[in-house]
C-alpha cells in the first residue's frame, strides 16, 4: 500500500516536469504540425493523424429529422475590378507644360483646344470637306477627355452612348431595326471626325451597304438605276423605319416617287399593281424588265394555263407573250387589251 501511495506521488510530481519539459522543446524545435504531433504522442494517448481536419463546420441536427446540417460559412462578395485608366502620353510623362504653359501654369490650354490638339496630332480636317461639326468648332473635349480615361481613344463614354449625347437615338425612328445598327457601333458606318461622303459615311453609300449586301446585283444582268447608282437610301432607311425592309415608303407609293403614275387615269387595272414587286425585283434581275420570272411563268402564277388555252383568243399562246396583247398594269378594255390586240389578225399567229 505504501508502495503504490509513493508511485502515485511519484507521477505527480513527474507530469508537470513533463509537460514543462515538452513546452520548452516545442518552443526550441518550433511548432511545426509534424513536431508538435511527434512529441505529442511520446507523452499522450489518443492524438489524431496529422491528415485528420480538425477545424470543420460544427454539425448540428434538425430538430424532428435527425439529420445533421453543417453550418457552412458565407461566401465573400467578388468585387470588379476597376478598369485601368488610359492616360494621355504629355499627362504621364508630367509634361503640363505642353498644354499649360512652360511659365504661368493655368487650368486653360495655353491656345485654344483645336490649335491645341494639332500641334501634335494631324490635321485631319484640311483634306475632308464633309465635318463633323464639334471637331470643326474645335470642340474636342466633347468626346476626349484631355488626361486620362478607362475608355479607348481616351473617350469620355463607350461606343454608342457617346453619339447618343447629342444625337436622337435612331432605332427610335420605326420598329423596324437595320440589325447592322442594333448590334453594331455608329463607327462602323460613320467617321466621327470628318470624311469626304455625306452623312459623315466612311465610303459612299453604294460600299458601305455593299459591306454586307454585295449579293444584291450579283450575277443579275438587269440592274434598277438607282442600285447602279448607289443611291440605296433613296428607298431604304439606314438605321430604322415603321415599314419593312425599311422602306421609305409602302406599296406603288414608292415607285411612284420616280415612275409615272399610270393608275390615275387607268379605267381597268391589273389586280396585282398595287404591289409592284410581286412581278418585279426592286433591284435586279436576270429577266428584263426587272421581272422576277419570265413573262409566262409569271403570268401562269395566277392565270391556270389550261383555262387560257380554252379561249380562242389563246391559239398561238405557245408562240406568243402574254405582253403581246394585255397590258400588264392598265387599260381601257376589260381584260387589258391593247388597240392593236383587237384586230383580226390576233389569234391567227398575226403578230398584233
Amino acid at each position: 500500500m505504501r508502495r503504490e501511495k509513493t508511485c502515485v506521488k511519484s507521477s505527480r510530481r513527474f507530469l508537470p516536469a513533463s509537460v514543462a519539459i515538452l513546452c520548452g522543446v516545442l518552443l526550441a524545435t518550433g511548432c511545426s504540425s509534424t513536431s508538435e504531433r511527434k512529441w505529442l504522442t511520446l507523452f499522450f494517448d489518443g492524438v489524431p493523424p496529422e491528415s485528420s481536419v480538425t477545424n470543420q463546420p460544427v454539425a448540428r441536427v434538425s430538430i424532428g429529422t435527425n439529420q445533421p446540417t453543417v453550418a457552412v460559412e458565407a461566401p465573400r462578395p467578388v468585387f470588379p475590378k476597376p478598369p485601368e485608366n488610359i492616360m494621355h502620353r504629355p499627362f504621364a510623362e508630367g509634361k503640363c507644360g505642353e498644354c499649360h504653359g512652360e511659365t504661368t501654369m493655368s487650368p486653360e490650354p495655353k491656345v485654344p483646344i483645336r490649335q491645341l490638339c494639332f500641334t501634335c496630332h494631324k490635321d485631319f480636317l484640311a483634306d475632308n470637306k464633309v465635318k463633323h461639326q464639334p471637331v470643326e468648332d474645335g470642340e474636342c473635349l466633347s468626346c476626349h477627355d484631355p488626361h486620362q480615361s478607362p475608355n479607348k481613344n481616351l473617350l469620355l463614354k463607350k461606343g454608342n452612348e457617346l453619339c447618343l449625347t447629342c444625337h436622337d437615338d435612331p432605332l427610335a425612328e420605326g420598329k423596324f431595326k437595320h440589325q447592322a445598327v442594333e448590334s453594331g457601333d455608329c463607327l462602323d458606318c460613320h467617321s466621327p471626325h470628318a470624311t469626304n461622303f455625306k452623312g459623315l459615311l466612311k465610303k459612299s453609300v453604294k460600299d458601305t451597304c455593299y459591306d454586307c449586301h454585295d449579293d444584291v446585283t450579283l450575277n443579275k444582268k438587269d440592274v434598277h438605276q438607282p442600285v447602279m447608282d448607289g443611291d440605296c437610301i433613296a428607298c431604304h432607311k439606314p438605321h430604322a423605319g415603321a415599314d419593312k425592309n425599311l422602306l421609305a415608303k409602302t406599296g406603288e407609293a414608292l415607285c411612284f416617287d420616280c415612275h409615272d403614275n399610270f393608275l390615275e387615269k387607268a379605267k381597268f387595272t391589273h389586280d396585282v399593281v398595287d404591289d409592284c414587286t410581286s412581278c418585279h425585283n426592286p433591284h435586279a434581275s436576270v429577266e428584263g424588265k426587272l421581272l422576277v420570272k419570265n413573262v409566262t411563268a409569271l403570268c401562269e402564277d395566277c392565270h391556270d394555263e389550261k383555262d387560257l388555252k380554252a379561249d380562242k383568243a389563246h391559239t398561238d399562246i405557245a408562240t406568243q407573250s402574254c405582253v403581246s396583247c394585255h397590258d400588264p398594269h392598265v387599260g381601257n378594255d376589260k381584260n387589258l387589251l391593247k388597240p392593236a390586240a383587237k384586230n383580226p389578225g390576233v389569234g391567227t399567229g398575226a403578230p398584233p
